[in-house]
């Protein structure tokens, strides 16, 4: 790991998995809600982070990462099968927050135990 335990890459990424797994839990949630909302457009995190990422982490720069924000945007990629013009399907929201729950669920045991190894490092004895 390059640098300091907050600064280096794999701690970076962690956290911006985390970032990207607790919006798109925010938004799934929202569409949610929103599913007998007339023509309510679903959200989702924008597909470019995940391209952004995938750039930062290929440079090697932690503050490539460091500086990733993933952001909303409209899915433009689903098209509305109700006449109302909501594109909302609950069973693929459901499915989607579930996946997005185990994801959120994996970076979050990561970083937990990064942690308790240093703090069994810090505090243990020679």
């Amino acid at each position: 790991m390059e640098g300091g335990m907050f600064t280096g890459t794999n701690y970076l990424l962690a956290r911006k998995m985390l970032d990207y797994t607790t919006l798109r839990q925010e938004a799934l949630a929202s569409n949610l809600a929103n599913v007998e909302v007339a023509g309510y457009r679903r959200i989702d995190v924008s597909p470019d982070f995940q391209t952004e990422l995938n750039k930062a982490v290929g440079s090697g720069k932690a503050e490539d990462i460091s500086n990733l924000q993933p952001k909303l945007a409209a899915d433009l990629t689903t098209r509305s099968t109700r006449g109302d013009g909501n594109n909302v399907e609950m069973d693929r929201e459901l499915m989607a927050m579930n996946s997005n729950a185990t994801d959120q669920e994996y970076v979050i045991r990561y970083l937990n135990y990064n942690f308790q190894l240093t703090r069994t490092a810090i505090t243990s004895q020679s």
